[in-house]
């Protein structure tokens, strides 16, 4: 049978040797072999730390440049990690993350310019957030 599936099958290599792993694997079912399993070394499993991934240098680096005005996002990206991990690796070294979404100022700035009747597009960007921030205020703040 293997033969036959080489004569049709260009990774005919590949599935032969799934094919002789899996009848091995029979085989030692049948005969009432087992095989221990692998210790945890030769796993070569751990638990990996996102923060040993940086110098305690590079921690303070990245924390004095958010404490300087960074975007979380922006620093994230350029280190290869998620925006929450970030803030996490930020919080665990005691420095104060900034509140996110919408301050009470901003919120106040945003219906002022509503009602002199600018566009949402242009409400965001003198605002510094982004369209869906500010129409989804304007949209509960409406409701309200």
């Amino acid at each position: 049978m293997v033969e036959v599936l080489a004569g049709y099958s260009k990774q005919a290599h590949r599935k032969m040797d799934r094919l002789s792993t899996a009848a091995r694997a029979l085989q030692r079912l049948k005969s009432g072999e087992i095989r221990p399993r692998a210790s945890q070394s030769e796993r070569h499993s751990r638990r990996y730390r996102i923060a040993d991934r940086f110098s305690s240098d590079e921690l303070v680096a990245i924390g004095q440049r958010y404490q300087a005005g960074e975007q979380s996002t922006d620093l994230a990206k350029e280190h290869g990690i998620a925006k929450s991990t970030l803030l996490r690796l930020l919080a665990e070294r005691g420095i104060q993350t900034r509140q996110r979404g919408l301050t009470p100022a901003k919120e106040r700035e945003i219906l002022r310019l509503r009602k002199q009747g600018f566009i949402i597009r242009d409400i965001a960007q003198r605002v510094g957030c982004s369209y869906d921030t500010a129409r989804k205020f304007l949209l509960t703040a409406s409701n309200a």
